[in-house]
């Protein structure tokens, strides 16, 4: 009898054991994960969009499967832009969604023989404008979801020295001015880049009711910056973060170096 009491005491100990080792590498899971879901609370958030009410944040429900694998250090390149695309797509249909459309009757279904409303839009009435370079990912979703739309580029750079964003290059239609722009790049972060961009737009002649700047991820102090300058502006993203840390470790929290993980640029398979 004390030898099978002292069986099933070792047993125990051991079924404890084998639950303790499980239990920490579980908990050690979701440490290594959790710096990718620095999201601000929902709470936050519409308190933040009450002071922001030109922002747009695609529901948590629809892309927080996407974001965990692109926000995933380890994903590899092809499961990298895969999800990308898929999430770019998200974002520009919601881009387009938010923009005003023509309504003209047409016949309705015939089982119901009513009138109905047919709603349109030109797609020469939009003009992609892609920051160089990681907005160039942007670019081949942006082509299939408006297939007629005209396409600018703007480069912004840091200053060496200083480390200010200066314009370096910007290549618009002649008649952006009276275009629905859409402006594309993967992060705000400082929103130095971004507002720099806007900037540009805008000595074009585009008016701030016609940008909507789209990106996967952005922080609060960016996104601060932007709409106090331009509070008109339309930024529609996937996740607002309490910061994005760009200095010490580029995929902390963030997305990484985004134009280097979708293009390749890594050295990853």
């Amino acid at each position: 009898m004390n030898l099978m009491n002292s069986k099933l005491v070792k047993a125990g100990l051991i079924g404890l054991i084998g639950l303790s080792f499980v239990a920490q590498q579980q908990y050690n899971r979701f440490q290594c994960a959790a710096p990718y879901f620095s999201f601000i609370s929902h709470t936050e958030l519409q308190q933040f969009r009450l002071r922001f009410p030109s922002l747009y944040v695609l529901d948590k429900f629809q892309v927080e499967h996407i974001l965990s694998v692109i926000r995933n250090k380890t994903t590899q390149t092809k499961n990298f832009r895969l999800y990308s695309d898929r999430l770019i797509r998200l974002l520009l249909e919601k881009a387009v969604s938010e923009h005003l459309k023509k309504m003209s009757p047409q016949e309705g279904c015939q089982a119901l023989q009513q009138q109905a409303q047919a709603i349109s839009f030109e797609q020469n009435q939009f003009c992609v404008v892609v920051m160089i370079r990681s907005g160039n990912a942007f670019l081949g979703e942006a082509l299939k979801v408006l297939p007629g739309t005209s396409v600018g580029f703007i480069l912004v750079q840091e200053h060496p020295q200083t480390k200010d964003p200066q314009l370096i290059y910007c290549k618009l239609p002649e008649d952006v001015d009276q275009k629905q722009v859409i402006l594309t790049d993967a992060m705000i972060t400082t929103g130095g880049r971004i507002t720099t961009a806007i900037k540009a737009l805008i000595s074009h002649g585009v008016s701030q009711d016609n940008i909507t700047a789209v990106n996967i991820v952005s922080c609060e102090k960016g996104l601060s910056k932007v709409l106090h300058q331009f509070p008109k502006v339309k930024v529609i993203t996937a996740g607002v973060d309490h910061a994005l840390n760009t200095i010490q470790d580029l995929r902390f929290p963030g997305v990484g170096d985004f134009g280097d993980r979708y293009f390749g640029t890594l050295d990853q398979q």
